[in-house]
């Protein structure tokens, strides 16, 4: 069942740095739309969003669903629960921050706490796969 997990988390991290690529894609478009409609028309900068903007906001829900079906498996195999428990706490406040993003026009500090958010969860799940590796 350990080799399961190894499996499914390689697969996760894969999948979290497709998405972390989309969001820098995404975060391109917007820094483009800055430069045409400046920064104060926030409102305006995802009117008109590219098919990577959808791409990568659909995305996320793959990257929930594989990293909750890898609590599943861990619960499953009585392996500690904390490293899955954080991860999926992250990618949920990842969710809510990038909603806010899109529906309240980029509220301050969003972004950067967004790209690094992410960050920690790849971090976390790198750690995780180290840990699950690790002989004892």
């Amino acid at each position: 069942m350990k080799s399961r997990i190894n499996f499914f988390l390689i697969i996760a991290i894969i999948l979290m740095l497709i998405q972390i690529s989309l969001g820098i894609s995404v975060r391109e478009f917007i820094d483009n739309q800055i430069d045409i409609l400046g920064f104060e028309k926030k409102d305006f900068w995802l009117n008109k969003p590219e098919l990577n903007f959808y791409i990568h906001r659909t995305f996320s829900l793959l990257v929930f669903l594989s990293n909750f079906y890898l609590f599943f498996l861990a619960k499953k195999s009585k392996i500690d629960l904390k490293f899955i428990k954080m991860i999926n706490f992250l990618i949920l406040i990842e969710i809510i921050i990038g909603a806010s993003m899109y529906y309240f026009s980029f509220p301050i500090l969003t972004q950067p706490i967004h790209l690094l958010i992410s960050i920690f969860i790849l971090s976390l799940q790198f750690y995780w796969l180290l840990k699950l590796r690790k002989p004892y």
